[in-house]
């Protein structure tokens, strides 16, 4: 077979109506889980990986099924409804609890905002730009994701920049962790590790799951203009999402802790709120590594964050709400988008203590998102609004469990970092 022909070959076998129907699926899945790796879950994982080593990687992997069930909800509603999460819940159960449930989202995300330009804030200080032009371009950028002409054309661009966290794949590689050492730690219940472990193991839940990922999915999938036929696709590219999210996550852990381990220690100065783990990596090649990972991450969550902002208070005010329509077509929309970040760039540049801020900000995230994920189980359990594709009782059953398991770990969880 000649080159010629394998070429034409390969060019049909994606041209079939399979391939093709779930190439174009791809999107709002992905972008929504690569977001979800965003800066205060890397730091995070990066103090996970600092004081509790490889401990916690078989937490993260654990959590791999629960966030696919979640965020499968969220795509099984949209393709099913056309409706997004905000907008169902206030059909269905009136704009109050609507209101309720997006406003919890929104003080999520006020301290998302403030965690990612930070990140970014960091990053840059890797590379020695200084913090404010650091921010004033991350905002330049922020504005011009969504001024590019339609949603397809700012999902090309989210995806590209989704690329970036990678790099955290290979700082994990170059920092030669013993795989003696890893497998030997990979235990659920470890007896060597710090007071906060459990604490630490729910902020991984929390830098995993966030309240604004269901808005997200649900909305882009709307705006994407995907149908009940993309089901199976989507389904696919959620469970894709979510095992890539998780690598990444231990990817950060496995760098951290392994540069605890070999490392030298460092007087970071201008990098000390990074974790140690981090901070002890944070020079030359993989200090660049760190750089654009973090600067990469917290640009790409803070357009996802706002825009599940912009969707969500779009939805319960019943506003045009697409980034398919010209900012003269939907002002408001466009407005939330851009107005509710500016304050927390403000705060992000006088911020004390980021670690501990993104750590408490991660374990009140599972808190948080048990209301909206209560009524993402009631949607998908409802027959009249889903038929053949509402829950069955025995996941219904696994669902409810989930959400009080969350609760209840978030509460305890909350209380043992505070104390």
């Amino acid at each position: 077979m000649t080159v010629t022909s394998s070429v034409r070959s390969i060019a049909a076998a994606l041209r079939a109506p399979a391939v093709t129907r779930w190439l174009r699926v791809i999107g709002p899945a992905w972008i929504v889980m690569l977001a979800d790796v965003d800066a205060p879950s890397v730091i995070t994982a990066g103090q996970g990986g600092t004081s509790a080593g490889y401990a916690l990687l078989l937490p993260l992997f654990a959590i791999v099924p629960l966030l696919f069930l979640v965020q499968e909800m969220t795509s099984r509603l949209a393709l099913a409804t056309g409706k997004g999460h905000a907008e169902l819940v206030r059909d269905r159960y009136g704009s109050g609890w609507a209101a309720v449930s997006v406003l919890g989202m929104a003080v999520i995300n006020f301290v998302a905002y403030v965690s990612e330009f930070a990140g970014i804030a960091l990053g840059a200080a890797i590379l020695g730009i200084p913090a404010p032009v650091a921010i004033v371009g991350a905002l330049v950028l922020h504005a011009g994701a969504v001024l590019t002409g339609g949603y397809s054309v700012f999902e090309r661009g989210a995806l590209v920049l989704s690329l970036a966290l990678f790099s955290f794949v290979v700082l994990a590689v170059v920092g030669r962790p013993d795989l003696g050492h890893l497998v030997s730690d990979l235990n659920p219940l470890p007896s060597d590790v710090p007071h906060d472990y459990f604490a630490l193991v729910v902020a991984m839940i929390g830098a995993s799951i966030m309240p604004w990922m269901l808005f997200y999915q649900q909305s882009a999938s709307i705006d994407k203009k995907l149908s009940r036929e993309d089901l199976h696709g989507a389904r696919v590219e959620t469970l894709i999402g979510a095992i890539a999210s998780q690598a990444l996550m231990a990817a950060i852990v496995i760098a951290a802790a392994a540069a605890m381990r070999s490392a030298p220690a460092l007087s970071p100065g201008s990098l000390s709120q990074l974790p140690e783990g981090l901070a002890r990596l944070a020079t030359g090649g993989t200090g660049w590594l760190i750089a654009i990972g973090l600067m990469g991450s917290g640009l790409l969550a803070l357009v996802v964050v706002s825009l599940s902002a912009a969707w969500g208070v779009g939805e319960l005010m019943g506003w045009p709400h697409s980034l398919n329509l010209r900012p003269g077509q939907a002002r408001r929309f466009y407005f939330v988008y851009f107005a509710e970040v500016l304050p927390a760039a403000v705060v992000a540049l006088t911020s004390a203590d980021l670690v501990r801020l993104c750590i408490e900000v991660m374990v009140f995230n599972v808190i948080v998102l048990v209301l909206p994920l209560a009524f993402l189980v009631r949607l998908t359990s409802d027959r009249s609004l889903l038929g053949d594709l509402a829950n069955s009782r025995p996941r219904t059953a696994i669902l409810w469990a989930v959400t009080v398991g969350l609760l209840v770990s978030g509460t305890f969880g909350m209380i043992q970092y505070l104390t």
